[in-house]
Parts: structure tokens; C-alpha cells; sequence
């Protein structure tokens, strides 16, 4: 059931009963503009309205409409008064010993090995955190893609649009868009694959490009973007959500989904490594050495960069995007392997380490607003 918040006093629960008798998506625009009145009477910061829902299966979502992007300033500080007076010291004799309520021992300083990865894996092997891992050939990427293109049709309307894939991959979205949907597609990616000139045409271009260095495109060129978990290899995440935000046309949308740093799939090497977070409890030469032992090329953990929720959040409100909708993929933390390592995962977290994956919808707002200084990528 979608449990609904909304601030406000005797005249907000008015409106929002009223609101309520309203078709699907106008009562919340009623809601937000009786709040945005208020706040413009009384002077004050406008409150967010936020629906948030479950789905039962491990899956948190949050719809925020009217977030606006951007810090809020609200009261100036209270006056300072220098201090001019005589500075007093406090007196003690001797040393006082220190007690703390966490015995966190030496162990967040070990550094394991490949022996411990094989014990780890010996426990996980019957129960691995990915139990299918996802399948490329064609058959199968041919399914994902009208799986992909449906769920992203379905949540920003991508029929008749010009649209643009950042990290394309195969470029079968991109054909997909084109040849189902009537998309006038782009696919950009910084490596070529086998399948381009097979599905390039009239309107369907595939580019080899970093977006975050050299940007091809005129600005306003696109009405929607996505991304399909590919923000997480990114070199420089800033610059390329910068590029995306003046690529889009005023009022236009971007569906990204992207895997956390912190959620226990993050290291990529689910395929062969079994148990959760390995990329924050081992360093890359200890995986690295345990490919060799086992006759594999030296990969250690798939590089990613590590950006956590909060990053993205914050890039989102400097960039001026306007968020308007975002799920997590969250799983349960496994307990007895959190109390086991405790002393490396408590420096971290939970809400971070039991979430993998967001999905977001963000929007270029349709008159520009005035933005903080760019922060660095």
C-alpha cells in the first residue's frame, strides 16, 4: 500500500482531501502548489511531498516530484560577538585512561589473502550472491533489450523521441528503440563492439566516444537519456552527468540506473567470487593472486568508481536536475558474515551495504535555475 506524506496544517489536510477526489497525478499537483503558496506567504524553504511504497520484495521506492534541486539557505546565523574576555583553563592532574564502548581489536588492520577467499567461497559456493549470472548471447541480449526498452518506455515515454543510450554496449536498445518505439536513436560508448555496422542506419547511430571529454552533440539536441549500469565504470561521473544535463532539452528526462560502490555486488566478480562485498574486504592483490593460484588472468576487482547514493544525490542538485523518481535494489544483510567481518564492514554504513543498484528518472527543468559551483568528478 502507498502510504502518502504530506505537511501542512488544518488547510493542507483540506486541500489534500481534496486533492485526493482528483485523477491520478493532478491531486499532487494541487498538494504542491498549496504548499509552494504557503511557503511563499510565510517566507519560509518549501517542503518536499514524497510518496513512498513497497513492493515486498526487497525493493524501496521514492517519488519526489517536486524536489527542488539545489541547497536551501534559510535564516542568516545569529550575530557573532567577538570574545574579549580573559580565556579560562581547566585543571587536572595526571593522565586519565580511555575506555570506549566498541572493542574494534586489530583486525580492521589484517590484510587477507587468498586462503581466506577460498574458505569463503567453500561456505558460499551452495549460495552465491548472484545465483544467475547474466547470460550475453544473442538470443538472450535480444530479450534484455525489449525487457530494458519496455521498462524504460514505460517510465519516461521514449515512442517518437530523440533519444540517446550512454554506454550502449551491443547497441541493441539502441536498434530496439529505433525499429519498435520510432526512436531517432543514439548510442555512444567508449568501445566498439562486433554488432555496430550490422545495426547502424537511417536511424540508428552508434559512436565510439567519451561523452565526459569530448562531446560531439549540439546542447538541447535530446529529449531523453538513458543508461543501463554503466555510471559505476565511469572515470569521471561528474563531467559525463554534466554533459548528459546539456544534451537534454529543457523538460527533457533521463532514465539511469547504476550499481552502488558500497552493496555487496559491487566488485563485478560475482561469477567467480560467491560471498558478498569482496572488493571492500579484500585489496585488489590479494584477488589478484588468487586468479593466478586458480589459472585465471590476474583481474582482481573490475574497476569502478566509488560513488555512493549520496554522491549521485548531490551531483543531481549542483547539476540543477530535478529528481523525479528513484527505487533501490536492496538485499538483507547476511548477519552472521557482517558479525563475522564487523570490524572492516562497520566503517561503513548499513543502509549502504545492503543496497546494490538505484534506478533514477531525472529531469532538466524547462527554465533554468541558478546553480551551486560544480563540484569535482
Amino acid at each position: 500500500m502507498v502510504q502518502q506524506k504530506r505537511s501542512g496544517s488544518a488547510l493542507g489536510a483540506v486541500v489534500a482531501r481534496a486533492a485526493d477526489r482528483l485523477p491520478g497525478g493532478r491531486g499532487d499537483a494541487v498538494v504542491a502548489a498549496a504548499i509552494a503558496a504557503k511557503a511563499a506567504v510565510l517566507g519560509r524553504p518549501m517542503a518536499s511531498a514524497a510518496v513512498v511504497s513497497s513492493n515486498g520484495a526487497g525493493v524501496e521506492e521514492r517519488r519526489l516530484p517536486f524536489v527542488s534541486p539545489g541547497v536551501r539557505i534559510g535564516a542568516p546565523l545569529p550575530p557573532r560577538v567577538p570574545f574579549d574576555g580573559e580565556w579560562r583553563s581547566p585543571s587536572v592532574s595526571g593522565t586519565t585512561d580511555i575506555a570506549s564502548i566498541y572493542e574494534l581489536g586489530e583486525g580492521r588492520h589484517v590484510s587477507y589473502g587468498p586462503d581466506l577467499i577460498d574458505e569463503l567461497n567453500a561456505e558460499y559456493a551452495s549460495k552465491p550472491i548472484v545465483p544467475r549470472p547474466p547470460d550475453y548471447s544473442a538470443g538472450t541480449l535480444d530479450a534484455s533489450a525489449r525487457r530494458r526498452l519496455e521498462w524504460v518506455h514505460n517510465m519516461v515515454d521514449v515512442r517518437d523521441k530523440r533519444l540517446l543510450e550512454i554506454g550502449c554496449g551491443n547497441g541493441f536498445e539502441v536498434w530496439s528503440a529505433a525499429h519498435n518505439f520510432g526512436a531517432d536513436s543514439v548510442g555512444v560508448d567508449v568501445q566498439q563492439y562486433k554488432h555496430w555496422d550490422e545495426l547502424r542506419g537511417p536511424r540508428v547511430d552508434l559512436r565510439l566516444v567519451d561523452l565526459s571529454t569530448d562531446n560531439p552533440f549540439e546542447p538541447r539536441s535530446f529529449d531523453r537519456i538513458m543508461s543501463f549500469t554503466v555510471w559505476e565504470h565511469v572515470a569521471h561521473p561528474y563531467a559525463l552527468l554534466e554533459q548528459a544535463y546539456k544534451l537534454l532539452k529543457p523538460g527533457g528526462l533521463m532514465f539511469l540506473r547504476a550499481n552502488l560502490f558500497f552493496g555487496p555486488q559491487a566488485s563485478h566478480r560475482y561469477r567467480e567470487i560467491f560471498f558478498p562485498w569482496p572488493h571492500l574486504l579484500f585489496s585488489d592483490e590479494a584477488v589478484r593472486a588468487w586468479d593466478e593460484r586458480h589459472g585465471r588472468s590476474p583481474i582482481g576487482h573490475y574497476w569502478i568508481n566509488r560513488l555512493s547514493w549520496h554522491h549521485y544525490q548531490t551531483y543531481f542538485a549542483q547539476l540543477g536536475f530535478v529528481l523525479r523518481h528513484v527505487k533501490y535494489d536492496r538485499v538483507a544483510i547476511d548477519e552472521p558474515f557482517y558479525t563475522r567481518f564487523e570490524h572492516v564492514l562497520g566503517q561503513y554504513p548499513r543502509w549502504d551495504l545492503q543496497t546494490d543498484y538505484f534506478t533514477a528518472v531525472i529531469q532538466r527543468p524547462r527554465r533554468p535555475k541558478n546553480r551551486p559551483s560544480p563540484a569535482a568528478s
